[in-house]
């Protein structure tokens, strides 16, 4: 049996309602805290780590953020994919980095150091 598009229609926007997307979200958001709040600490150990890594090589400090951003996308990614997929996606990532003026070496050094992935296979270094 094929649902018509007009209860399709009263579905959606009964799903919609303000008050009911805020009830479920009310529900759902201690344990949506609950599993940030490790990951927020992770990540933020990965980009001091990144930080540290940029300063002790006397990179000018205007790179820096450019660096920890490409550190937050592998973060993404490696909690997104894994195996090949992981790989492949990281090294689209290195890519458009080393397109955009990063060093391919290092940033290579930060995604088998910091996120155990290797992609100088793909990358220009």
């Amino acid at each position: 049996m094929v649902v018509s598009g007009i209860r399709r229609a009263q579905k959606y926007a009964a799903k919609v309602v303000g008050d009911v997307v805020k009830n479920r979200i009310d529900a759902q958001k201690d344990n949506m805290i609950a599993n940030a709040t490790p990951a927020f600490a992770d990540l933020a150990t990965k980009e001091a780590d990144i930080g540290g890594y940029i300063d002790s090589l006397g990179i000018n400090v205007m790179l820096k953020p450019f660096y920890m951003s490409y550190g937050r996308k592998l973060y993404m990614l490696q909690n997104k994919h894994e195996g090949i997929a992981y790989e492949n996606e990281a090294c689209i990532a290195t890519y458009a980095w080393e397109r955009r003026g990063l060093d391919a070496a290092r940033l290579v050094y930060i995604a088998n150091a910091y996120f155990d992935v290797d992609v100088s296979a793909c990358s220009t270094a």
